[in-house]
């Protein structure tokens, strides 16, 4: 009895283990793993500012600032109101390409984004992590050290110096 039992335990987790492997799941996320996906900095400046802050800092790192979604404006247009947010939507071309070409999906997580919101006077911005951003893909962080994660550091020292 107990080597039956054994035996459908033992087929049971090999089921289980190979239905996870061709699936390609992952184990859960821990909380402190999920936390990690985003990063959010208080900024020591107005909404306005920091928007304005955010963008000279991008552009005279010599990246592009290819839109800003004021989503404040949008919910007004339709008569809804929000607290202040907008989504500055940022990248290097000659960076992000190379990335693009070496995982074309990849291109899923580019241009990069930037959220400035404001919620009971509190300014902050919030923008995703570069370790979390290229989990999954073929790129390897040694390969966005220089750059992506460079993104990051210009935003939090732009927003509290």
């Amino acid at each position: 009895m107990l080597k039956q039992t054994l035996a459908v335990l033992l087929i049971v987790s090999a089921t289980a283990c190979s239905q996870m492997q061709a699936a390609g799941s992952r184990p859960a996320q821990t909380q402190s793993q999920a936390a990690m996906t985003t990063h959010t900095v208080d900024s020591k400046y107005s909404f306005n500012d920091t928007v304005s802050r955010l963008q000279n800092a991008m552009q005279s790192k010599g990246m592009t600032v290819f839109t800003v979604i004021d989503h404040q404006a949008a919910a007004r247009k339709h008569g809804l109101s929000m607290q202040p947010a907008k989504v500055i939507v940022f990248g290097t071309p000659k960076v992000g390409t190379l990335l693009m070409v070496k995982d074309p999906a990849f291109a899923l997580q580019l241009p990069l984004r930037v959220l400035v919101t404001e919620n009971g006077g509190k300014v902050q911005v919030v923008f995703n992590d570069t370790r979390r951003l290229i989990s999954g893909s073929k790129i390897e962080y040694a390969e966005v050290e220089n750059t992506l994660a460079n993104a990051e550091r210009l935003i939090r020292a732009t927003v509290s110096q």
